[in-house]
């Protein structure tokens, strides 16, 4: 009676053991690293001395080494508002070819030649949902045309590295 009791007892902790083992290991952190280009437009404003906003929007290519789910390659839009003083607020979306969703949001003291771009990975759809993780990069501007208000706007992102959590 006492052998089979321990039986049931080994074979119970031997059972929630490896669902604690695959609970860990379905939370893995995984990286990534890559190249982000984009290309849109800009609409700035004075907002007093030495201060300028601006509400910009871009879309282009993510490309990753490594990948994000099972994806490499990812269809990007973003929008955002920028302040001189007070930095930039950026949300985009990522889009693989099959149509699932990556959501990010993009912090940086202003979008211009240089600046370090923080962001967290906050969510997504299909086997993307509930995926967490960081990012970072450097913003580099390819060009700025435009005539009054309104201009073009396009740039890659250097040094694109991140790390994710799916659950």
């Amino acid at each position: 009676m006492h052998i089979q009791r321990a039986m049931i007892l080994i074979c119970f902790s031997l059972f929630f053991l490896l669902v604690i083992v695959e609970g860990y290991a379905a939370q893995a952190e995984s990286s990534f690293s890559g190249t982000w280009s984009a290309n849109g437009t800009k609409e700035g404003l004075s907002f007093g001395k030495d201060r300028e906003v601006a509400l910009f929007k871009l879309a282009g290519l993510v490309h990753l080494q490594d990948s994000v789910g099972t994806q490499t390659d990812y269809w990007s839009e973003c929008i955002g508002l920028g302040d001189t003083q007070n930095g930039s607020d950026i949300r985009c979306v990522w889009r693989s070819l099959d149509g699932q969703q990556v959501y990010i949001v993009l912090q940086a003291k202003q979008m211009a030649e240089g600046t370090l771009v923080t962001g967290e990975i906050v969510g997504g759809t299909g086997n993307l949902a509930g995926i967490k993780g960081t990012l970072g990069f450097q913003w580099s501007t390819l060009s700025f045309q435009g005539t009054g208000k309104l201009e073009s706007v396009g740039g890659y992102a250097k040094g694109l590295k991140g790390t994710y959590i799916l659950p």
